[in-house]
């Protein structure tokens, strides 16, 4: 019977270790120049090397014919302990010999010099396990071991550890392995045991091993048998219930739509799948975060994404990502709390259909109200009728031949992001023959990049019913809209700051008291 390809490729020498070069760095010059500590700690999350790297460093301690740092792999010593046979290397699982008792006898044998290797090595995984007198039973050995003895503890929560055990120890924290390394690994391994595979299945293994190489081999041991003999894209897909991206595109996008007869039709689709909706919402958490920068930077991003992603987000704003972001994340918390799955996700992707951004029309804020009874499906193109992008559409056409219009503009129509920080940064300069000229302050020419601009003329298109193009020029703009916005700030809290000196109550604070107004503290009133 074959192993399991996380035993038979776990790494045998230092070298083989992948993802962890910080901790191999520090422990292969320790043993190169013989200056070994007698006591480690090795912390980290589950699968990410610890217990390995506890015996190769026992291995590198008894081997007969070291490699520099490495051990050889081919002396009694090393095939011993590989075979977990060498009976100089105790190894203990703290999870299942949690007493004292079982310390005491472990620490018995410490005074008895090695049978056979150089060094006699205590490994204790799990070590956050061991009760408090255990720890206590270890404390003096641990701080001056005989010179034959070397402690090697594991954990997967230091914080657990008494301070006066961590302080007798050298502590390496390995990391998550990055799933670049992880699918190197599974590359390497698949290519090794002859084994069929594509490139975006092993992507995907690696991204659902969450930093855990052994987790990883092991889910690929699970797509080689769902995949009869092969891994691939759509059988892996199949066996961690994903869904293509573009659904969960799809599913944002009806949710900012307002189309319930789409959005119910694609979670039945979910379901059908036999899809994780845990794993959609951690797709969607993910996609609005991607969205979120994209306002930013497009750096590292598919060319055939950008399309997608700028339809997305031109139908919302920074603030709406921010909320849906977090009902995302908090509904992936309370989906165990729902009577099942997809009632729960249901009830996250309604309420991101909830809290669409309020618009303005007329002065007056728009809210959707329930009319009478209605079919929640039947009646989903109605609730569209709300939608900001409808609302828009229907504004009645403006004008802007003046600065004053301009800045009427810009705080009426523009509402958020980095295109609203352009305007308000702007001076109207003219407009003729179609080309709406403004002028920007030098000291703001970062923000002439395209993308803003674009958005800017989009939104002036809109307003103005026409075909136009934006020009911007780098210079003086001294009458903005931000610069109004300064003075009227300051002129409210200049007017604040007499309210309160005028004020009688203040007054008496002050002259029976002794107290000072700190101007510095004044905030004007909203």
């Amino acid at each position: 019977m074959s192993l399991a390809l996380a035993r038979k490729w776990r790494p045998k020498t230092f070298s083989e270790l992948v993802g962890q070069d910080h901790v191999v760095n520090a422990l292969t010059n320790a043993i190169s120049q013989g200056r070994m500590h007698h006591a480690w700690l090795f912390t980290g999350t589950r699968g990410v090397g610890k217990t390995t790297l506890a015996r190769i460093i026992a291995k590198a301690l008894n081997c007969n014919a070291l490699n520099g740092a490495d051990p050889c792999g081919r002396c009694d010593s090393c095939l011993l302990i590989d075979q977990s046979r060498f009976v100089d290397v105790i190894e203990l699982d703290a999870a299942s010999n949690t007493q004292v008792d079982n310390m005491r006898e472990l620490l018995e044998t410490a005074a008895y010099k090695p049978t056979v290797g150089e060094y006699k090595i205590f490994i204790i995984d799990e070590v956050h396990m061991l009760s408090r007198s255990a720890f206590n039973a270890m404390l003096k050995t641990l701080e001056e071991p005989p010179e034959h003895v070397k402690f090697i503890l594991a954990t997967t929560d230091p914080q657990k550890v008494p301070v006066t055990v961590l302080s007798r120890c050298l502590q390496f924290n390995l990391k998550p392995i990055p799933v670049p390394i992880i699918k190197a690994q599974m590359a390497k391994i698949l290519d090794d045991e002859k084994i069929e595979f594509d490139s975006q299945g092993i992507e995907l293994l690696s991204r659902y091993a969450r930093g855990s190489l052994r987790d990883g081999l092991s889910l690929l041991d699970q797509s080689i048998a769902q995949g009869d003999g092969q891994v691939q894209e759509e059988s892996v897909k199949s066996m961690l219930g994903i869904v293509d991206d573009s659904l969960v595109r799809g599913l944002l996008e009806a949710s900012l739509e307002q189309d319930g007869n789409l959005l119910v039709q694609m979670i039945d689709d979910i379901e059908r799948m036999g899809a994780s909706f845990s794993y959609v919402l951690d797709e969607l958490a993910t996609l609005i975060q991607r969205l979120s920068l994209f306002s930013l930077t497009t750096e590292g991003l598919d060319e055939d994404l950008i399309e997608g992603y700028q339809a997305l987000v031109n139908q919302t704003d920074e603030e709406h990502l921010q909320l849906l972001y977090q009902i995302a994340t908090v509904g992936k918390r309370d989906l165990p709390l729902a009577p099942n799955e997809k009632v729960g996700f249901t009830m996250v992707m309604l309420r991101m259909m909830a809290f669409l951004p309020a618009v303005e029309s007329g002065g007056e804020l728009v809210k959707k109200k329930s009319e009478g009874h209605q079919e929640p499906i039947t009646k989903a193109k109605s609730i569209k009728t709300s939608s900001p992008k409808e609302d828009k559409k229907a504004n009645v056409p403006g004008v802007i031949h003046t600065n004053e219009d301009w800045k009427k503009f810009v705080s009426e129509r523009v509402a958020t992001g980095m295109a609203k920080m352009l305007a308000e940064n702007a001076e109207f300069r003219s407009f003729n023959e179609g080309v709406l000229s403004l002028s920007l302050d030098n000291e703001h020419k970062h923000l002439l990049e395209d993308r803003y601009k674009n958005k800017l003329q989009e939104l002036i298109r809109e307003h103005l019913s026409i075909q136009c193009r934006l020009e911007i020029n780098a210079g003086v703009a001294s009458d903005t809209l931000l610069a109004d916005q300064v003075v009227e700030s300051k002129n409210r809290l200049d007017q604040t700051t007499k309210d309160l000196e005028d004020d009688p109550f203040v007054k008496s604070l002050k002259s029976d008291l002794g107290g000072i107004l700190v101007s510095e503290s004044i905030r004007p009133s909203e």
